[in-house]
């Protein structure tokens, strides 16, 4: 399995929530094919977030790319904040309960 790390600094964090919500609850949310697990983790103090997903082979990874740049265009950069890196690694060890 494979996790696809992508920082961002600034935006805004709460309405970064409430469209969340409001894409999961019209169906719209739109993730790229092949995700299995998605998250988003939240520094408020320091003004940055990890958006985390999850896939089981590298390949799904890069098939993944084109849409994922065109979700940049679909959510203003004052809302889901400036990408600052995008970085992939496997997973060697999960325990999940």
């Amino acid at each position: 399995m494979f996790a696809r790390v992508a920082s961002f600094e600034g935006g805004d964090t709460q309405r970064l929530r409430e469209l969340n919500q409001e894409r999961q609850q019209s169906g719209s949310m739109g993730l790229p094919e092949g995700i299995r697990r998605a998250m988003v983790l939240n520094d408020e103090g320091a003004g940055r977030r990890l958006f985390i997903t999850f896939f089981d082979s590298r390949e799904a990874v890069e098939a993944a790319e084109a849409q994922f740049s065109s979700m940049g265009d679909e959510i203003p950069e004052e809302i889901r904040g400036r990408r600052t890196a995008v970085d992939v690694y496997e997973i060697v060890f999960d325990d999940q309960p």
